[in-house]
Order: structure tokens, then sequence, then C-alpha cells
């Protein structure tokens, strides 16, 4: 294992909730039902397939142009990035902060593949932005998750082979990706969203180098 690739909603922080008053807030001016149970469904896509999905589950996919659509987009990040000012380093999810200077110290190479393009910004408001050595680009990608081709791209940047790489997620669409990409698979949550992981623990505090070792060791067993 050379390098240890993160997905960040989820994983290294939880602006889940911020998402989910965003779209709310965005629902609500155009007059479509949103609901905890919708924003599920738009759990680590992008904000283009997001909005289309929420237009789609209110039959008003056809009501709005593409400079409508981009001025709804606008609209959600603008709010979304006024709710994620509000984050510290206080905010990193329990055990990520061990787990990243585990790494460090075992010079493993750390590298981020979110769909979130408010991803730098919160890395530098989590004080960790420095502990990683790749940080993929979305709005540079023709596919978001499942497809691959992000956690490739974050393979590319890192300078290492997919198969030499682990990848952490929360999200079945990512975990898809993962083992597109030929990655070992890491799901953090209930195990029925983890469908296809080589590995799961229910909370990132389970998540350590010692146990990422040891079931890498027996997933290379196994290929």
């Amino acid at each position: 294992m050379k390098a240890v690739i993160f997905d960040l909603d989820g994983v290294i922080t939880d602006t889940a909730e911020y998402h989910f008053l965003a779209w709310k807030h965005i629902a609500q001016q155009i007059d479509i039902p949103f609901d905890r149970r919708m924003n599920e469904r738009l759990k680590g896509i992008s904000r283009e397939e997001s909005l289309e999905s929420l237009l789609i589950s209110g039959g008003a996919e056809t009501w709005y142009t593409n400079a409508e659509k981009q001025e709804l987009m606008h609209q959600k990040n603008h709010y979304y990035q006024t709710l994620i000012r509000k984050l510290t380093p206080e905010d990193l999810l329990p055990g990520i902060g061990r787990l990243l200077c585990e790494l460090k110290n075992e010079h493993i190479k750390i590298g981020l593949a979110s769909s979130s393009r408010n991803a730098p910004e919160i890395l530098k408001r989590l004080a960790i932005i420095d502990d990683f050595h790749a940080i993929v680009d979305p709005a540079a990608l023709a596919n978001g998750k499942p497809d691959p081709e992000i956690f490739l791209t974050a393979a590319a940047l890192l300078d290492v082979s997919p198969a030499d790489c682990a990848a952490i997620e929360d999200a079945e669409a990512g975990i898809s990706a993962i083992k597109s990409a030929g990655m070992f698979a890491v799901g953090v949550g209930h195990e029925q969203s983890m469908i296809g992981a080589d590995l799961i623990v229910r909370h990132t505090c389970d998540l350590t180098l010692e146990l990422l070792k040891e079931e890498w060791e027996r997933y290379r067993k196994k290929v």
C-alpha cells in the first residue's frame, strides 16, 4: 500500500448537513418537496447531477434553461459556502487526524478524490491541506462517481499504480468507483450501503493504519 485516497464528506468531515440545508434552500425557492431521504440520493454525486435529480423528483426537469440551472447551482453553492465558514479543526471526524499522522509517519502518500469543488477551502479550514500530496479538481473531470475517473486521476497525480492504492468512501457510488479503478475499497457506514467494499468500518474512529495494513494483506493474497 503506497497511497491512501480519501473522499471528503462523511470521511474527513461531515458537511452532509450543510449540503442538505443548501439543497433544501433551493428546493423551497422552486417549490419542490425535499427531505432527508431525497438528500441521501445526492450523496457522492456532482452538483449538476444533484440538481438534475432534484428537478426530476419534482417533475420539473424541463422547466429551466441551462442558464437558469447554472444560476440555481450558483445559489446553492453560495449558500453552502456561507455555512462551511463555520468549520474549524474541531470538525475533523474522530480518528481522521490520527490516521493522517500515521500515514505521514509511514511515508504513505495521501490524496483527495472528492466531487466537492469546495474541497481545498474545507481542508484549509480543517488545517490539514498540507497533509495532502494531491487533490483532484472535479471540474477537470469528464465523469463523476460511480465512474472511476476521479480515483484514477488521484493515483496518477500521486504517481502510484491504482493497484497500490487504498481508497476510503462513505457512499455506494464511491465504493463502485474505487472498485472499478482496481483499488482496495474501504467503506465507512452501514454494510448495506457499502456493497463491494473490501473493508467496512462503522465509524471513522475505527480506522487505523494497523487495520488498513492487516486487511490490505488479506486482500492482496486473494487478488
